[in-house]
């Protein structure tokens, strides 16, 4: 298998790692919950820590395409890893650009 080291991803990788230690700071009783990584329309990704994340065979977080507008989750996954995140990741960029048509770009939320 070739991996897809392209700038793209790297930067990908980063954004996900960096929401990932976000995540870990959050207080685990705390309402905040999730932390926004990316905004289409009204559709958003996100990462939520699961029950007992990081032990073993435990995914270290979630990420969930979300639509605002019908209050729905559109698809989810568990991720053991940051670098298995990234394909997810992108994945879902397509979906949520799918379903919003032409229009706005990606929005920006991780800082």
């Amino acid at each position: 298998m070739i991996k897809n080291n392209t700038p793209d991803r790297t930067f990908t990788e980063l954004r996900i790692a960096s929401a990932y230690v976000k995540l870990s700071r959050i207080p685990e009783d705390s309402s905040e919950a999730s932390v926004s990584l990316a905004s289409i329309g009204t559709r958003e990704i996100s990462m939520f820590r699961g029950p007992e994340a990081g032990c073993d065979r435990m995914p270290l977080f979630w990420l969930e395409l979300f639509d605002h507008s019908t209050k729905t989750s559109i698809d989810s996954f568990s991720c053991h890893e940051i670098k298995e995140a990234v394909a997810m990741f992108d994945d879902f960029i397509s979906q949520a650009g799918r379903l919003n048509g032409p229009g706005p770009g990606i929005a920006e939320t991780q800082s």
